[in-house]
């Protein structure tokens, strides 16, 4: 269980840090629910999909580095990365995150992702639109 949920994990961040939206699509449930910093959830497999072409277009280069995994019973991961990017402004942005995944059945079901989301905003001065 913990090695399937570590390649879905590891897809999720090779597929966000190398821009194949496609492949960061699949990894979702149809019904999956996306719960992001200063947002309400984002439900639904499509949803989710225009809201990451959001932010990898906001980020035009961008590197979630996972620092550490951690697995419950079940197979849900908490991964603790290291964020670096720049926004299509030139603006220089870097933080640590959580992000909680609970995946079933092959999927990721729900995605909590937590930070500081006003540090955040004093680097980028707002948010990009899901």
């Amino acid at each position: 269980m913990h090695a399937e949920s570590e390649r879905i994990v590891r897809a999720y961040f090779a597929a966000v840090n190398e821009t194949r939206l496609d492949d960061l699509i699949a990894l979702f449930a149809p019904e999956a629910s996306l719960h992001f910093p200063m947002s309400d959830p984002i439900v639904g497999r499509e949803a989710i999909g225009q809201f990451y072409a959001n932010v990898l277009q906001f980020y035009p280069e961008r590197f979630d580095d996972v620092r550490r995994l951690f697995f419950s019973r079940e197979g849900d991961v908490a991964a603790e990365i290291h964020f670096e990017g720049t926004t299509r402004t030139g603006r220089r942005v870097v933080f640590d995150a959580v992000d909680l995944f609970t995946i079933r059945d092959g999927q990721i079901q729900k995605l909590q992702i937590f930070y500081d989301s006003a540090r955040v905003l004093e680097m980028i001065g707002t948010l990009p639109k899901g």
